[in-house]
């Protein structure tokens, strides 16, 4: 197992895919900490530094759309990856809103996808992709 300085949050609240995450991110030698909700994640980075932020779309209590103006208020640089289910204009609604993410991925998605993405964020070598690979 390979080992970085990287702490990544994760906001997800349906348990199989938190498990699914973290499990992946940990093989890859990531520290993770795992949120439910809108409102875990801005107790979790009030209490410490995160490189990365990656969230479902639909969190419990607030979704990610109303999280993370609180979110950027809090820490104005983190890197942000949303993945959702539910929503189908997600990257507009974000414009819309102002609100700058790294990444919006819709679900089904591949776990390379999600993988090549934290690598590329995180200025991490990337392994060679597909050329249908929105991560490219």
């Amino acid at each position: 197992m390979k080992r970085n300085d990287f702490k990544i949050l994760i906001a997800e609240d349906e348990a199989g895919i938190q498990r699914l995450y973290e499990k992946t991110f940990r093989a890859e030698g990531f520290e993770v900490v795992i949120a439910e909700s809108g409102g875990q994640i801005m107790a979790e980075l009030v209490e410490g530094s995160f490189d990365l932020l990656i969230t479902d779309m639909k969190l419990n209590g607030m979704s990610a759309l109303e999280a993370l103006p609180f979110v950027r208020k809090l820490n104005p640089t983190i890197p942000i990856v949303v993945v959702s289910g539910h929503y189908v204009n997600m990257q507009e609604d974000f414009h819309q809103k102002g609100l700058n993410v790294d990444f919006v991925f819709n679900k089904p998605l591949k776990l390379e996808t999600l993988k090549r993405a934290v690598r590329k964020i995180l200025g991490l070598p990337v392994v060679e992709n597909s050329k249908n690979d929105p991560v490219s």
